[in-house]
């Protein structure tokens, strides 16, 4: 038996590790969080009732929102190109349906959670510590209210409630 490599052997050899090395490397990278804040998070819907803290930390293509009860995981909610809770991944349009009870547009939860206007701005009422739009349509009823980091969303019709305290 021959412990000596042929050429090609080693050729191949190399291949297959540059190759696992840029599977393993590039498909692990996440692009670092650019901000962190700590909230004490509310929400409620037809799915899920959860009350407790969590940080939600954002980068220019990502929202990351994770709630902790004694130090243990019990929501996580990614936002990217589809949106991911609890590690189960939807697109938007579901995410929408299934969350909010009705399909908003694509960036619905973005806006809300990076404390922006929904629905281009209607009905907005700038306060002198941020903003409230009241929204109502025969598909669902909003109260939404941006107060510095704090943020308050209901809709009465699907009732959701979305409440988000910065923690200071």
């Amino acid at each position: 038996m021959e412990l000596i490599l042929k050429t090609e052997e080693i050729k191949m050899y190399k291949i297959l590790v540059v190759t696992v090395l840029i599977l393993t490397v590039g498909c692990s990278y996440k692009a670092p969080f650019l901000s962190s804040k700590p909230y004490y998070v509310i929400i409620k819907n037809s799915q899920i009732a959860v009350a407790d803290t969590g940080f939600m930390n954002k980068n220019n293509k990502r929202i990351n929102l994770q709630l902790f009860s004694a130090a243990t995981p019990i929501l996580n909610l990614d936002i990217k190109n589809n949106i991911c809770l609890d590690y189960v991944c939807v697109s938007r349009e579901t995410f929408n349906e299934k969350f909010f009870g009705y399909l908003h547009y694509d960036d619905f939860i973005n806006n809300l959670l990076n404390f922006k206007p929904i629905y281009d701005k209607k009905n907005l009422q700038i306060t002198k510590m941020g903003f409230e739009q009241k929204i109502t349509t025969d598909k669902f009823s909003i109260i939404y209210i941006v107060k510095e980091e704090n943020l308050y969303f209901k809709d009465k019709k699907n009732r959701v409630l979305i409440k988000l305290e910065e923690l200071k």
